[in-house]
Order: structure tokens, then C-alpha cells, then sequence
């Protein structure tokens, strides 16, 4: 991927969204960290699937052909 393809997205929410967790790295495909309470463990698997779910859509549409 070169320096024209990077896409970098930053999205914060300010309150009980304190706990997060970053996976992935940037030189590797790509970091998502997501924001959300670990309190409720289902509610952040299914952000956590859904942060895949783009990143994969992500790197679909900036793929060098």
C-alpha cells in the first residue's frame, strides 16, 4: 500500500466510553482501537466485529489492483 492509499480514521466520544482496546498493527493491516465499557461484554464484542468488519471493507477498497 503506498502513501496515497493510507486511510486514517479517529473517532472519540467523551463519557462512559472510558475502557478501550486497541488490536492489530498498522504496518500489518491495520490498528482499530474501539472505544466502549467492558462492564458489558457483549455490547463491546459486537463493536469489536464491527470495527473488523469496516477495517476489512477498508483494505478492500484501497487495495492496489
Amino acid at each position: 500500500m503506498n502513501e496515497e492509499n493510507k486511510i486514517i480514521v479517529e473517532h472519540r466520544e467523551v463519557g462512559k466510553l472510558q475502557d478501550s482496546l486497541e488490536i492489530g498493527t498498522p504496518a500489518k493491516g491495520g490498528s482499530i482501537k474501539v472505544y466502549g465499557n467492558f462492564d458489558n461484554i457483549d455490547e463491546f464484542k459486537k463493536k469489536v466485529d464491527n470495527a473488523v468488519i469496516i477495517r476489512s471493507y477498508t483494505q478492500e477498497k484501497i487495495e492496489v489492483k
